[in-house]
């Protein structure tokens, strides 16, 4: 294991990463993601620069002597709290009942006592037995919510709702039902509006997905076994990835005992990588390559586990964050988890399915004295991924690895080149299926050279809802290791999109709405150079 930097550090800048998001102002309430094809071809396909072979060394952070116990203070077993019983190690039902209505109460408390309203009238938080009634029996629709609210809103609210399981005892499918459910009484009885089959998707499965890798990830951070400063810092990171499991801690005494760590939650295979480089893309999508925007790109990746030995839902998973300079700042969050799956052959061949979660946006908002154009293009996606994965040794250390698998798409976001809501809603979105092809030559932590291709049909669901989208992305990728820990490479790609619109006239939102019938094609070249540095191997 190599540790280079201060883990403070480290989990400084995944926090930062993600509290960004929140701090960029956006037109029309609505954020437009640069969505990296880079970081597409990476969490798309699991993060594969991964070497899944790799040991435990001594360091800092793993102990030899104590079991390889996580921290920077490890206190031995004879002084280990043997008594305590972990919060966790039970279940706890009416305690996670009541975190998942309190995290109901507060959004909706927020929107009906605190948020002013131009027109009372508008306020969908004034919710009455009346209401509920009309959405029992009127049942699912599909709403008109922006891209940044389907994609990112949700699914951290979502993550919540599970974590309010997972912390109290709940095992991974346990807790998803506990996301699927809070969503769904917020859905019938926390808004005026109908009840939204989108919602429900990217809250319920987007916030399993993220979920599960907070709580990991927090479990990781979080060190029974500590004791003075390091013990406070470790419950402080812990509770900010995971505010739910910190609070469980600290009501359940756990932040003051000293007790053993879940061996689950050492992992024998984790990286982490930073990206930083520059990104250039046609906004256009013509046949001309006239609009080319130039950026500066970062991008945060983790790995962690290792897929060939993954057993438990995410006992592999990938994540990725990425903010490019250029508006919109805050650009790709994407994922990927083992959910289940079977070895064919040892170490070489398995059948797995991974529940993948998408956030990638390079739509940028043009105002202009006559007209608001938006160039570029956005795609998101809640999905599972059934999959052959392949290992073929070329080397002593050197592999192809590929994969081949079905999108099943159960949420998929793409742009509308015609329309736009008066919530700032630019894309359709609606259920798709697809195919994904991934092959790289793999030597340690990295991928000398990877092609993925990736694409999909998404049938349109959202108003107005008659047209069907065919979208591609193709991405070479290479990169030469200046040392064990630092490279430099370049990726280039394309993203194109063929997209059928039949005729439509109607109201919308009460407002009319008609177009004639069109096919539309767009393409998209993208270039990056970048360097990229392993911040942490374990």
């Amino acid at each position: 294991m190599k540790f280079f930097y201060n883990p403070k550090l480290i989990v400084t800048s995944i926090l930062l990463l993600i509290a960004t998001a929140h701090l960029y102002p956006q037109k029309n309430n609505y954020s437009y993601l640069d969505a990296e094809l880079v970081g597409i071809s990476n969490s798309l396909n699991g993060l594969a620069f991964k070497n899944t072979n790799a040991g435990f060394q001594n360091s800092l952070a793993f102990k030899n002597n104590f079991q390889q116990k996580w921290g920077t203070v490890n206190l031995p077993q004879q002084l280990l709290n043997d008594d305590f019983k972990p919060w966790e190690s039970e279940k706890h039902f009416a305690i996670a009942v009541g975190e998942v209505a309190l995290l109901e109460f507060i959004p909706w408390a927020l929107a009906k006592w605190f948020r002013t309203w131009e027109d009372p009238a508008d306020n969908w938080a004034n919710v009455s037995s009346d209401t509920w009634w009309s959405n029992l029996q009127k049942g699912f629709e599909y709403d008109g919510d922006n891209f940044l609210t389907n994609n990112f809103s949700h699914p951290y609210h979502g993550a919540m709702f599970f974590n309010a399981g997972r912390s109290n005892g709940y095992d991974f499918w346990e807790s998803s039902a506990f996301s699927l459910a809070g969503s769904a009484v917020w859905e019938f009885f926390g808004e005026t509006f109908r009840p939204s089959f989108n919602d429900w998707i990217y809250t319920g499965v987007g916030g399993a997905n993220l979920g599960e890798i907070f709580y990991r990830l927090s479990s990781m951070v979080t060190d029974n076994r500590a004791t003075g400063s390091d013990r406070v810092w470790s419950e402080i990171w812990g509770s900010l990835l995971n505010p739910v499991r910190g609070f469980n801690r600290a009501i359940s005494g756990e932040m003051g005992q000293n007790f053993d760590n879940p061996s689950w939650s050492r992992p024998e295979d984790f990286l982490i990588t930073f990206d930083g480089g520059t990104r250039s893309i046609d906004k256009d999508g013509d046949e001309n390559y006239t609009s080319k925007e130039v950026e500066g790109l970062f991008t945060l990746n983790i790995a962690y586990g290792n897929r060939f030995k993954a057993k438990k839902p995410f006992d592999f998973f990938g994540f990725e964050f990425a903010i490019a300079s250029n508006q919109p700042h805050f650009t790709t969050m994407n994922s990927t988890g083992f959910l289940f799956g079977y070895e064919l052959e040892q170490n070489k061949h398995r059948f797995d399915v991974s529940l993948d979660f998408n956030f990638n946006d390079l739509i940028k908002e043009e105002i202009s004295e006559t007209d608001t154009v938006y160039k570029g293009f956005l795609f998101g996606s809640t999905q599972v991924f059934p999959h052959l994965s392949s290992k073929f040794p070329i080397g002593e250390k050197t592999n192809v690895v590929t994969r081949f698998g079905i999108n099943g798409i159960m949420m998929g976001s793409t742009p509308n080149d015609y329309y736009i809501d008066v919530e700032g809603r630019t894309n359709d979105f609606g259920p798709g299926v697809g195919t994904r092809i991934y092959a790289a030559i793999q030597n340690g932590i990295w991928n000398y050279v990877s092609l993925m291709y990736y694409g999909a049909w998404i049938w349109t669901q959202s108003q107005p809802d008659n047209s069907k989208h065919h979208i591609h992305f193709l991405i070479l990728e290479a990169q030469y290791p200046l040392t064990k820990y630092f490279s430099i490479g370049f990726s280039t790609g394309v993203y194109w999109r063929n997209s059928y619109y039949d005729s439509y006239e109607g109201i919308i939102n009460g407002v009319e709405y008609s177009r004639e019938a069109s096919d539309v094609t767009k393409n998209h070249p993208i270039g990056r150079l970048f360097f990229r540095t392993a911040i942490l191997d374990l």
